[in-house]
């Protein structure tokens, strides 16, 4: 079983354009895995937030490449 570590953000408060971001996270080993259109109150306000996972390492493999 693979371990995940889970990180969310809120696209219209990153600061930066969307494929900027997208190869940033990529870069870093993110893989986005969902986009979730949150409806607001007000409409039309929608929150985009972006869901990404990155496999946990086992303490083995934070200091060898096993790929």
């Amino acid at each position: 079983m693979q371990n995940y570590t889970y990180s969310v953000f809120d696209i219209d408060r990153v600061g930066m354009p969307e494929d900027e971001f997208l190869n940033k996270m990529a870069h870093e080993g993110w893989d986005l895995f969902l986009i979730n259109n949150e409806p607001q109150n007000d409409y039309p306000g929608t929150l985009v937030k972006f869901y990404f996972r990155k496999k946990k390492l086992s303490f083995l493999e934070q200091f060898f490449d096993f790929g």
